[in-house]
């Protein structure tokens, strides 16, 4: 065994990288059990990647086990032992025996191999989700917490070996976030989230909050607990209360707070419903909605469209019943063409 001076900097990828640290993994024993007891109370520091190592170690052990010349003679033997003996004997039953050997082989080669891939992925691979056109999707994450995606956002998240020592994710889009409080295990002090967006880092400890974050245009909304929301490029940090909304644009020279009412927050967070929810809202921003979450673009020329301004509910779900509702709405029919809506008037 090593000395305990040769752990000093280790972390969990070295535990499981350890030749020790998998015997030991693999067939435990009391002897092996007491050393490393005194290397975590001679190195107290070890305690949480050792704790990690054990916890991803967890079904490891088969792609640990070399399978020797010997044990693959053995297992060849008790196959002919399970047949009669005049198929041992018969040349076809030899033949037969002989392919499922080969198989029972390749088995065992390859077991080892796809269970440590398995693992690997589910481990240590981070993750990208994706929505698309019109879909709303809701995504429990490693620690309860729970993501609510609209229509084409993106979330990237760590892998689970990542996670355990930092909650962090990267998002584009329209996301609402409920943050589950956690607990550092070594120290008892609640665990920061943070939302990394192009123009914003949120970091809560447990709260409820909807993020928009598309077309060079960022609005945050506190709806349970607290935020701190840190400005990278400006370098401001703002602490949000429930029932602020914190909007930035591009060419904004920092985030401006407000305070939104009931009705000021729906358009916001309508969508988890699946509606859109408008409210005296220019063409300009129709179109953008529109190419945001259903993936059309919307041609409204004229001079009929200049001042004009929507209000109303669009159901997300149902592209057809959204441009019949607009069609209403303007007295024009939308005629479709490629990846465009025409708003022409009718003959």
């Amino acid at each position: 065994m090593k000395p305990y001076s040769d752990y000093i900097s280790y972390d969990a990828e070295a535990f499981l990288a350890d030749p020790s640290f998998r015997a030991w993994i693999a067939g435990p024993t009391p002897e092996m059990k007491a050393y490393w007891q005194g290397l975590l109370k001679c190195y107290p520091h070890l305690r949480h990647p050792f704790g990690q190592a054990q916890l991803l170690a967890q079904g490891m052990e088969s792609t640990w086990i070399s399978f020797s010349q010997t044990y693959v003679d053995e297992l060849f033997r008790k196959t002919l032992t399970t047949l009669p003996a005049e198929q041992a004997d018969s040349p076809v039953a030899g033949r037969s025996t002989r392919l499922r050997f080969r198989w029972a082989y390749a088995a065992a080669v390859l077991f080892p191999l796809v269970s440590g891939l398995l693992v690997y992925d589910y481990f240590f691979r981070e993750k990208l989700i994706q929505t698309g056109n019109a879909e709303v999707r809701t995504l429990t994450l490693y620690d309860g917490s729970e993501i609510k995606l609209n229509a084409n956002s993106q979330l990237r998240l760590p892998s689970r070996f990542k996670w355990r020592s930092t909650r962090e994710v990267w998002f584009t889009g329209e996301g609402s976030f409920f943050v589950q409080k956690q607990l550092e295990d070594d120290t008892g002090k609640k665990r920061k989230f943070t939302v990394h967006t192009e123009r914003a880092e949120v970091a809560v400890l447990g709260t409820r909050f909807t993020v928009y974050n598309r077309s060079q245009r960022t609005r945050i909304l506190l709806e349970e607990g607290r935020i701190a929301l840190t400005d990278p490029v400006a370098g401001k940090m703002f602490l949000m209360k429930p029932g602020q909304v914190a909007s930035y644009k591009k060419g904004d020279g920092t985030y401006r707070m407000e305070k939104a009412d009931a009705e000021q927050q729906r358009p916001l967070t309508a969508w988890r419903s699946h509606l859109l929810v408008f409210e005296n809202a220019p063409m300009t921003e129709l179109k953008q909605r529109f190419q945001e979450v259903y993936g059309i673009e919307l041609v409204m020329e004229g001079e009929e469209f200049k001042e004009q301004y929507f209000t109303g509910e669009l159901p997300l779900n149902d592209t057809q019943k959204a441009l019949i509702i607009l069609s209403e709405a303007f007295g024009l029919e939308a005629v479709p063409y490629q990846d465009r809506i025409y708003f022409l008037s009718n003959p």
